[in-house]
């Protein structure tokens, strides 16, 4: 290590130490859910299910007017989400999530679609995988940064697998009623096929209580037989008043080595009354990873209310 290295740590460790946090405040909040999720005749198993989380949130301010937060998920008797947050104003704010918590990065821009309930894309199947969708870098252990700079968000994710994941995600609502967002990342560098490249860009415009968008998402794995994903994904929703909501989406994915693409399609609808909130949807998807006979159906229904 350098002498101006070394320096520059100590000075750092130096401000840390001498700065405190007041007294801060710890709440809990958790919700009441009801779940029925059906994935057509190749369905097995129970579809019906519960919400079973209580989340535990805590924050208090710094001698410099920071924020610092933390925030525990026990689902199923397990902390499944935990993350620490630093907000330093119009410095920005810095996460770090322990597991299963992320949203910086790519995650910011993957998907603008609007939806009422559940993407197209996961209305069907019980598997956890999403042709077309820019995922980013993992949740553990990942560091995100995001900052504001007039009517432009950047945010920035980094996180230690097979080498260094990095990704970012571009915000900008600087015309009125139109939202532009772009991303790009590296996943998993250090693997022996050199991971995967992801970019996004869309477009997003709202009137009235009508909001449409578009979106292309490239997801290039390395590997000489690898499958690309070439992805176009478009939708709607319309606020039919303050409570209701319903939306239509569809997504088409070209798959490299597939003759088929895979094409997901689906309606959500949502309905709030104060605590209580009601949800569904019904889709299906055609040709499913390029697969002529891998069609199927999706439905479900959501019933919460939160305390």
């Amino acid at each position: 290590m350098n002498k101006l290295t070394k320096y520059g740590l100590t000075a750092l460790a130096g401000s840390l130490v001498a700065t405190s946090v007041t007294a801060g405040e710890l709440a809990v909040s958790g919700s009441w859910g009801f779940n029925y999720d059906s994935s057509d005749s190749d369905e097995s198993g129970n579809p019906m299910s519960m919400g079973d989380s209580v989340t535990f949130t805590g924050s208090g301010e710094t001698d410099q007017g920071w924020t610092a937060g933390v925030s525990y998920e026990l689902d199923g008797g397990n902390y499944d989400d935990y993350k620490l947050t630093l907000d330093m104003g119009d410095s920005g704010k810095l996460t770090f999530g322990g597991a299963s918590v992320t949203g910086d990065g790519i995650h910011t821009v993957n998907n603008i679609v609007p939806h009422a309930d559940t993407p197209v894309y996961s209305m069907t199947g019980d598997d956890t995988v999403a042709y077309g969708v820019a995922d980013g870098a993992d949740a553990a252990s990942n560091l995100g940064y995001n900052i504001t700079v007039g009517d432009l968000k950047v945010s920035a994710e980094m996180q230690k697998g097979a080498g260094t994941d990095r990704t970012f995600g571009l915000t900008y609502t600087g015309i009125d009623n139109l939202t532009l967002v772009a991303g790009m990342g590296e996943v998993n560098p250090g693997q022996v096929n050199g991971g995967q490249d992801e970019t996004v860009w869309g477009i997003k415009y709202a009137v009235a209580g009508a909001t449409l968008a578009y979106m292309q998402t490239e997801v290039d794995i390395g590997g000489a037989n690898a499958a690309d994903e070439e992805a176009t994904h478009m939708g709607v929703s319309f606020a039919v008043n303050d409570d209701l909501t319903i939306s239509y989406a569809v997504q088409d994915v070209d798959i490299t080595g597939k003759t088929l693409d895979e094409k997901n399609s689906g309606f959500g609808i949502s309905y709030t009354m104060g605590s209580m909130s009601v949800a569904a949807y019904a889709g299906k998807t055609e040709n499913g990873n390029g697969v002529s006979t891998a069609d199927d159906e999706g439905k479900g229904l959501t019933l919460s209310i939160a305390f």
